[in-house]
């Protein structure tokens, strides 16, 4: 008998202790506060914070974990949760073990992919932080010819 593959998104609301969430999120420093445990992290982990026409968060996914020094994924698992919340604006997180925050050449290729991705799509990438130990980076602020 063929096999047929069922979707279920579960969608789940979390209390949480934050004076960020449900306000409009306009500098990296207040989103890499709110993802400043990354720093602890062995790997790296890769996060989208999806956000509404206001840039108000409305969520984020953990997109990947990798190795100490690398994560892989496509623009497609990076972009999927906007598309199905029908939300126009991300920012993309992720974490350098090493404690370093400038961006590897893979760093800001992939940031270029996902623009691109994102573009089609109608979703605006306002910006991609790098977290490190007691410090972030912010594409944005330093290669803004990504965001084009």
């Amino acid at each position: 008998m063929p096999t047929l593959r069922e979707i279920d998104v579960k969608y789940r609301f979390k209390e949480i202790d934050c004076d960020i969430t449900g306000m409009p999120v306009h500098q990296p420093a207040a989103i890499a506060r709110l993802f400043d445990y990354l720093k602890y992290e062995t790997k790296e982990v890769f996060i989208v914070v999806n956000l509404t026409k206001q840039h108000d968060i409305n969520c984020f996914e953990v997109v990947a974990t990798g190795s100490v020094d690398a994560v892989s994924l496509r623009p497609a698992e990076v972009l999927r949760t906007a598309v199905i919340l029908n939300l126009k604006v991300v920012m993309l997180i992720h974490n350098h073990p090493s404690g370093k925050t400038e961006p590897s050449r893979a760093d800001i290729n992939i940031t270029r992919h996902i623009v691109e991705a994102a573009k089609t799509l109608d979703i605006t990438v306002l910006d991609h932080i790098i977290i490190g130990l007691n410090q972030y980076t912010s594409l944005q602020e330093t290669h803004p010819d990504i965001f084009q």
